[in-house]
């Protein structure tokens, strides 16, 4: 699997594991700590890392449904 095919995996990765989170309806969205804690129970790590290596993009996520 070449770069590009990884990180297009690893997105559609990262939007499961946000809507996983998005539809127990336990958090809001913008309440980062608790979106944190969430998707360690629910094991989402990538959206665990991917919160903290591009905080800015997890928000344009959240807002627009795409990534940076």
């Amino acid at each position: 699997m070449n770069r590009i095919e990884r990180e297009l995996a690893l997105r559609e990765k990262i939007r499961s594991q946000v809507l996983k989170i998005r539809n127990t309806g336990e958090a809001n969205m913008f309440d980062i700590p608790n979106v944190e804690r969430l998707a360690y129970y629910y094991n989402c790590h990538d959206l665990i890392r991917y919160i903290h290596e591009d905080r800015a993009g997890y928000l344009n996520l959240i807002l627009t449904g795409k990534f940076n």
